[in-house]
C-alpha cells in the first residue's frame, strides 16, 4: 500500500471491509455512544423502600333484621298498632294474638279489607325469620269492615302461632319476636314488634 495517497487507501480499505461484512459490525459497534446508553438512576443515601401492600380487614355485616313488608303506602292517619295475647306458648300449642288498631287523630280510621290482610313473621333472637309469612294462606272472600273512631281501639284480625318454624318442626325454647303488619285496603299498618318465650 506504499505509494498510496490516503484517500484511495480508506477507499481500498473500506472495499474490503464491506466485502468481509465488517464495516457494518464495526459502523454497528461505532454507533453506540454514551449519549444513547441508558442513564442509571442516582445514588442516594437511603435505600427508597416500597411499602407494603395494606390488605383491608374483612368486613362483617352488621346483623339486621330483614325488612317488614309494606306493600301499600302507609296509612296517613294518627295511629298505633300492636300486638295483645300472651307471652309465652309451648311448642306444638296454637296460640293467638290480635292485631289492634288504635286512633290517634281526630277523624274515624275506615278500612274495608280482606279477612287475611294481617300477616306475621317471627324471629329468633339472632333476628334470623326462623317462620316465615307464608304465602300460600287459603282465604275466604270475606270483606271486613273494620271502623275505629278518634280514641278507640278495635281488633282487626287475630294470628295464631304453634312454636313451629317455617319448615313445620318444633323451634327450640327461647325468645323470640313475633312481627306483625296489615296489608289491605290501600295501606300499610306495621305493628310493634310483640316478644314471646317458647317454652317446651
Amino acid at each position: 500500500m506504499k505509494g498510496m495517497t490516503p484517500r484511495i487507501r480508506t477507499a481500498l480499505l473500506s472495499t474490503a471491509l464491506l466485502s468481509t461484512g465488517l464495516l457494518g459490525t464495526l459502523s454497528a459497534q461505532a454507533q453506540t455512544s454514551i449519549f444513547n446508553i441508558p442513564a442509571l438512576p442516582p445514588r442516594s443515601a437511603a435505600t427508597p423502600t416500597t411499602p407494603a401492600p395494606v390488605t383491608p380487614a374483612p368486613m362483617t355485616p352488621a346483623p339486621t333484621a330483614p325488612a317488614r313488608p309494606a306493600l301499600n303506602p302507609m296509612l296517613a292517619a294518627p295511629h298505633a298498632a300492636n300486638l295483645s295475647g300472651p307471652g309465652s306458648l309451648r311448642a306444638g300449642q296454637d296460640t293467638t294474638w290480635t292485631f289492634n288498631l288504635t286512633n290517634l287523630g281526630e277523624t274515624a280510621i275506615d278500612l274495608q279489607h280482606g279477612a287475611c290482610d294481617v300477616r306475621f313473621e317471627v324471629l329468633n333472637a339472632a333476628g334470623q325469620v326462623v317462620r316465615a309469612n307464608p304465602t300460600n294462606t287459603v282465604c275466604t272472600m270475606q270483606l271486613v269492615m273494620t271502623n275505629v273512631a278518634p280514641g278507640e281501639t278495635m281488633d282487626v284480625q287475630s294470628v295464631r302461632w304453634n312454636g313451629r318454624g317455617s319448615d313445620g318442626k318444633a323451634l327450640p325454647a327461647g325468645e323470640y319476636t313475633i312481627r306483625a303488619y296489615f296489608n289491605g285496603a290501600g295501606v300499610s299498618i306495621l305493628a310493634e314488634d310483640y316478644p314471646v318465650t317458647l317454652e317446651n
